[in-house]
């Protein structure tokens, strides 16, 4: 499975919530009925099965351009986040369909089943200076994460205490969950970046 780069940014002094979506390396393909030509660009796929916030990419579809990906299975970078309208139809807002051509047919939008997450019983992210260098906070289950089987998502939920053990700069992190037999599997690559934002300060 391709281990998908993380960008995290928390702010110090701050209450931080951040779901991570979990990707298996599974793909799954829904046939696209309709476009919109709208801003943000509207996709109609019945029962597309895709989870809100995920990532998606569009596949044999000529009115998109360059955003219609001519790899299969599409490369990491093709995956944008989408927006779930209903069971039918998702809205990528990162792309504006309004200048393409008219649809006609044709087109999927390919995406990364969700990981199952009910066979793992632990995680653990450190936090390094650089790539391999040396690890400057760790958070875990029930300090600072948390496993989210419905979502699927694992949430990075520092505490405010932790998020002031950070100076705010970027650091590189890995996150990885553990399964009962003692297993373990890396959720996202070790080059994934966590930028610490200065704390704000207010006065009254």
């Amino acid at each position: 499975m391709l281990l998908q780069k993380l960008t995290l940014t928390i702010r110090r002094g701050a209450t931080n919530v951040i779901p991570i979506r979990v990707e298996s390396g599974v793909w799954k393909y829904a046939d696209i009925t309709a476009v919109e030509r709208s801003a943000p660009l509207r996709i109609t796929a019945l029962s597309h099965g895709i989870p809100d916030d995920w990532r998606a990419a569009l596949q044999n579809l000529p009115l998109a351009g360059d955003f219609a990906a001519a790899n299969n299975p599409p490369k990491d970078n093709e995956l944008r986040p989408v927006t779930v309208i209903d069971a039918d139809t998702v809205e990528f807002n990162a792309i504006n369909g309004a200048a393409f051509r008219a649809y006609t047919s044709g087109g999927q939008l390919a995406y990364r089943a969700p990981l199952d997450l009910t066979s793992y019983v632990g995680a653990r992210m450190d936090v390094k200076d650089k790539i391999g260098g040396v690890v400057l906070m760790s958070f875990e289950l029930s300090a600072g994460l948390r496993l989210d089987t419905a979502t699927p998502a694992c949430w990075f939920e520092p505490t405010v205490e932790q998020s002031l053990e950070l100076a705010a700069k970027s650091y590189v992190f890995d996150i990885e969950l553990l399964r009962t037999d003692g297993s373990v599997d890396p959720i996202c690559s070790a080059e994934s970046v966590l930028t610490v934002l200065p704390e704000i300060t207010t006065t009254e």
